[in-house]
């Protein structure tokens, strides 16, 4: 919409004096001013073309020349012209000479605070050892090499990017920034400084991964001024005689460590897994581990991509020069400690909300369901990341009643403020893992049945 100020008719004034010229109202525009400012450009500056999913934009020159183009149509303005940016359009500004304006942002109330299920865009990222099945899996373009689905993710590196509704086309992180607490939870928001502390991926190997560990957070924090990296597997596919490593089998001096990997025997030293659908794993920072090939499983993790290669079997990276390794710095981060048993145990029961894991850093319960489920998750006070690792349901939210279909091998991210929804199978039976920060009280013993027994406690 423009407007210039002399085509608009004069009005009494509330002040009974004077006359005034309504350049808009709030039946026109459906919302209420958050902002006005004075803007002042200089000739031949240009902004990107971006778009607010829950503001209206309003501006009305004061001098100089301006062309404001919306969804394509240039607007050439001038003194006293008016313009307005309805909803949901993409708009640039060119500014033709110096320029000062009125800026105005209008808020529309029912969209500031909409929260609902989001789906994201695939994130894909292209790994040596990566194949062909997450593509397929996904029902996505064939592309080769590809390793790893980041399904959810704030770090910078490879940010999601929102796919549906009010919110699509901006990061997950700009939404977060927006309104942390409802997104994350308040107490999650406060713990984490309006940072999202999980990350959630999904991990193909058409060959075996390097032999790797990752630091703890303190040493993270020290050497590189970001949060440690805590992991968990959960696998969904894997081919007959496929294996994981995780810990050690031997005890090993940092000497004996030493020798084994400069002489590339140190996979001799881990322990091995035969692995097949459903199994889970915990790797703590500092626990050595690697993936073998042909597995396909999903990875919960802290929101960090610190990795300290250990050993990759002389093979060259995709660019053909030789993968970094990181055998000083991995030294400082290992934990030496060699325990009975690697592989968590948990029940996978049937139309139950199965507790798999519960640490400090994460939780993650699996769910096998033939019936709809009601998940009230809102005492939590956290975030729920629900990935769909067979057939497909719907994501019914109970206090919007708004609902996404999740496919199987892809992710929603549920806000925390509307975290009480029904998990519905569409066609047969479904399996979804949810992956949130339990920051419900609990007592020493719990936290030690629920870390080391991981039995299914604490359904709601």
């Amino acid at each position: 919409m423009q407007r210039h100020l002399r085509d608009i008719s004069p009005l009494s004034t509330s002040y009974e004096m004077g006359l005034k010229r309504v350049l808009l109202s709030a039946n026109e525009s459906g919302c209420s001013i958050t902002q006005i400012a004075v803007l002042e450009l200089k000739a031949g500056e240009r902004s990107a073309q971006h778009i607010h999913p829950d503001l209206q934009d309003a501006f009305f020159v004061l001098e100089g020349a301006i062309d404001i183009t919306i969804d394509g149509q240039v607007h050439h303005c001038q003194k006293e012209d008016f313009v307005f940016v309805e909803h949901l359009k993409s708009y640039e500004l060119h500014a033709i000479t110096d320029v000062r304006m009125l800026a105005m942002g209008c808020v529309i109330e029912a969209q500031r605070t909409k929260l609902y299920p989001i789906l994201f865009e695939p994130n894909l990222r292209t790994m040596v050892w990566g194949g062909n099945r997450l593509t397929t899996w996904k029902q996505l373009p064939e592309q080769e090499h590809i390793g790893e689905s980041w399904e959810v993710s704030t770090l910078d590196m490879l940010p999601s990017v929102i796919a549906n509704g009010t919110w699509a086309g901006y990061t997950l992180n700009e939404v977060i920034r927006k309104m942390p607490e409802a997104m994350l939870g308040k107490a999650v928001a406060t713990h984490y400084h309006n940072q999202l502390p999980i990350l959630v991926k999904l991990i193909d190997t058409s060959d075996k991964l390097s032999v790797q560990v990752h630091p703890d957070d303190a040493m993270a924090r020290r050497i590189h001024n970001q949060q440690g990296k805590s992991e968990m597997w959960y696998v969904i596919q894997a081919q007959e005689d496929a294996c994981i490593y995780a810990g050690f089998q031997q005890e090993l001096t940092p000497e004996a460590y030493a020798e084994k990997v400069s002489n590339g025997t140190i996979i001799d030293a881990l322990a091995k897994h035969e692995v097949h659908a459903g199994d889970v794993f915990y790797l703590p920072a500092g626990r050595i581990h690697a993936i073998g090939k042909g597995v396909l499983l999903a990875e919960v993790q802290q929101t960090s991509d610190i990795t300290y290669r250990i050993y990759d079997y002389g093979r060259p990276g995709l660019d053909g020069k030789p993968r970094e390794l990181h055998t000083e710095l991995a030294a400082q981060a290992l934990d030496f400690t060699v325990h009975q048993n690697y592989r968590n145990t948990y029940k996978d029961t049937m139309d139950m909300a199965n507790l798999c894991l519960d640490t400090d850093h994460f939780s993650v319960r699996v769910l096998p369901l033939n019936y709809p489920m009601r998940r009230n998750m809102i005492l939590y006070d956290s975030f729920v990341i629900i990935t769909c690792v067979h057939s497909s349901c719907l994501i019914h939210i109970r206090s919007t009643q708004d609902e996404i279909e999740l496919q199987e091998g892809f992710s929603c991210f549920i806000p925390a403020a509307i975290a009480d929804y029904d998990i519905v199978p569409l066609v047969g039976d479904v399996k979804v893992l949810e992956a949130y920060i339990n920051n419900r009280p609990r007592t020493t013993w719990q936290r030690i049945v629920s870390q080391f027994m991981h039995l299914s406690g604490y359904d709601i």
